[in-house]
C-alpha cells in the first residue's frame, strides 16, 4: 500500500496528461509529470526536419528574460547545425528515449559549441523523447545541469512507450495549422563560403566535423582517410581562415555578431 501511495502523484499526473491531449496544456502536464520521476532544469519541444530550420513549439523553465530569447534565436539562426539531436533526427533515428551520450560525437563536451553555448542553455546533460511524425521528428528535450544517472534514465524508460504514444496522439488531435513557410536550413559549407577562403571540400567537411565535436581519429573514420591527413586539412583550413584553433573557428563561423 505504501508503494502505491508513493506512486499516486504520478498516476494523477498521468490522468492530467491524457485529459489534456489535443489541448494547449498538454506539454505542461507532460513535463510536470515527468518531473515527478526525474528532476530537470528545462524542457523544450521542437519539430526537426531534414533541410529545415527546427521549429520550436514551447519551452519550459529556461532562464527568463532577454537572454533566453536571444539564446533561442541564436539556436534557430545557426547553432542548431551543431546540435547532436538535430543531426540524429536528420540522419534518421528510431522512436525512443535517446541520451546525449548516444548521439553526440566523441569529443562533444570539449567542443566550443558545448562549452560556450550548450552548457549554458541546456546544461551538462540532455535526454530526448523523439517520435517520427509525417516526415519529421518531434522531440521533447529534457535538460539538466548535472548528468542523468542510469537509474533516472531507467525510470524514464519505464514510461517511454506511453510518453511517445501521447506525443504522437496529441499532435494528431491538434487543430491543423495554416500553411507555414518553414525556413530552409543552411549548412556549414554555406557559412564558410562567406569568407572566400577557397576551402576544398575536404577542408569544409573537416571544419564541419571539428565544430560538431569529432576528434581527429573520429574525423578520419568518418571521411575514410588517415588521422595524419586530417591534421593536414585542419592546419590548412586554420591557415586559410586565419584562426588559431577550433575555438576561433567557432567564433568566426557561428558566434552571434
Amino acid at each position: 500500500m505504501d508503494a502505491l501511495l508513493k506512486e499516486l502523484p504520478v498516476h494523477q499526473g498521468l490522468a492530467r496528461v491524457f485529459a489534456a491531449l489535443g489541448q494547449d496544456g498538454f506539454w505542461r502536464a507532460l513535463v510536470d509529470t515527468l518531473r515527478l520521476l526525474v528532476p530537470m532544469d528545462n524542457a523544450l519541444v521542437a519539430v526537426m526536419r531534414s533541410g529545415r530550420v527546427p521549429r520550436l513549439l514551447i519551452d519550459f523553465d529556461a532562464k527568463s528574460g532577454a537572454d533566453e530569447h536571444e539564446e533561442l534565436a541564436d539556436y534557430c539562426a545557426g547553432m542548431y547545425l551543431l546540435d547532436p539531436f538535430y543531426q540524429a533526427a536528420c540522419a534518421g533515428i528510431a522512436d525512443g528515449l535517446h541520451s546525449l551520450a548516444a548521439v553526440a560525437p566523441d569529443q562533444f563536451q570539449q567542443s566550443e559549441y558545448y562549452l560556450s553555448y550548450f552548457h549554458s542553455v541546456v546544461g551538462s546533460d540532455e535526454l530526448q523523447f523523439m517520435v517520427n511524425v509525417d516526415g519529421a521528428v518531434l522531440g521533447l528535450s529534457l535538460g539538466r545541469s548535472t548528468a542523468f544517472t542510469l537509474e533516472e534514465q531507467g525510470r524514464l524508460l519505464c514510461v517511454r512507450d506511453w510518453v511517445l504514444a501521447a506525443m504522437r496522439h496529441h499532435l494528431q488531435l491538434m487543430p491543423p495549422e495554416g500553411p507555414t513557410a518553414e525556413a530552409v536550413a543552411g549548412d556549414l559549407a554555406t557559412l564558410l563560403d562567406r569568407f572566400d577562403a577557397r576551402l576544398s571540400m575536404r577542408e569544409i567537411e573537416t571544419a564541419r566535423l571539428i565544430l560538431q565535436g569529432f576528434s581527429s581519429k573520429a574525423i578520419a573514420q568518418q571521411l575514410g582517410i588517415s588521422p595524419e591527413t586530417v591534421k593536414v586539412h585542419r592546419r590548412n583550413l586554420y591557415h586559410k581562415l586565419n584562426v588559431g584553433g577550433h575555438g576561433e573557428l567557432f567564433a568566426l563561423v557561428l558566434q552571434p555578431r
